[in-house]
């Protein structure tokens, strides 16, 4: 856009260069007399003194030649007119948007409808509800029936975009085990099982929203989750004692010493790969 912007103004200017010259010589050739000499010229007696003389001759109709200049002209000047319009559309369709605000909404996957709350939190910013509505039930046609959370970007062009998150772990616990809520009593009343395959299928499913990165400890966090829950889940304490993540003795031992994340000294390029060197430690301490 920036390389093109300089060609397309002196095109600009080339035309209407162009249309001023046509237009000069349509009216040099339409329009042609001559004045009185300046002896019998003077500003009281000017009038009648062209008026007895006959010096100031209109020709009765154009000539070919100055109708075609003229014809020549106008459309010139049309060009640049519309080169101009074209040039002003441009420069608005192209200018930039920010992000004006977020809206967060929990929704039923393609079965969402401009009732509240979604009517009145899209449209309290102007945007177009029912176009909301078709984009959401589009994305989320294959997740009909389950809650679908959703996070609605809104632009100052009154345009937005929406980003699709997992489900709430709560929802994906009473799913499995085929209830509507959870338990009233939790670590007491317990609303159904679920095994430890079922439990790391809802733990994939939430990772990308975890703040963990193994899926060790995504499983961790749901299980605390589906006992706040009342879900019980069977064969949970033998896989924390054979196969889950050994508890750390402290929290340099979990994600490492923090040396290695230290950049190189000043002027030795990117972070040194071997940190733990007994040299690299020398360096990093001067």
């Amino acid at each position: 856009a920036t390389t093109m912007a300089p060609i397309r103004s002196a095109r600009v200017m080339a035309v209407a260069l162009a249309a001023a010259v046509s237009a000069v010589a349509a009216l040099r050739g339409a329009l042609s007399f001559t004045l009185p000499s300046a002896a019998g010229l003077s500003l009281r007696g000017a009038e009648r003194s062209v008026a007895e003389r006959g010096a100031f001759k209109l020709p009765e109709a154009p000539s070919s030649t100055g109708a075609s200049s003229l014809a020549v002209g106008a459309l010139a000047m049309a060009a640049v007119a519309a080169a101009a319009r074209r040039q002003r559309s441009s420069g608005i369709a192209m200018r930039a948007v920010s992000e004006i605000a977020q809206i967060k909404l929990l929704c039923t996957g393609g079965k969402a409808t401009p009732a509240p709350p979604v009517g009145p939190a899209i449209g309290s910013y102007g945007l177009n509800i029912a176009m909301f509505v078709k984009e959401f039930n589009a994305l989320t046609s294959d997740k009909v029936g389950d809650v679908c959370p959703c996070i609605v970007h809104v632009f100052s062009d009154k345009s937005f975009s929406i980003e699709l998150k997992t489900p709430p772990t709560a929802a994906l616990l009473h799913k499995a085990v085929g209830a509507d809520k959870g338990a009233g009593k939790p670590g007491t009343e317990i609303i159904g099982k679920i095994d430890m395959a079922k439990l790391e299928e809802i733990s994939r499913i939430k990772l990308p929203d975890l703040n963990v990165e193994d899926i060790h400890r995504a499983m961790k966090i749901i299980h605390g989750t589906a006992v706040a829950s009342g879900v019980e889940v069977e064969g949970y304490d033998e896989w924390v004692k054979t196969k889950g993540p050994p508890k750390p003795k402290t929290i340099l031992s979990r994600w490492g010493p923090g040396i290695k994340k230290l950049p190189a000294p000043w002027g030795e390029g990117p972070p040194l790969e071997d940190a733990a060197g007994g040299g690299m430690m020398e360096e990093v301490k001067m």
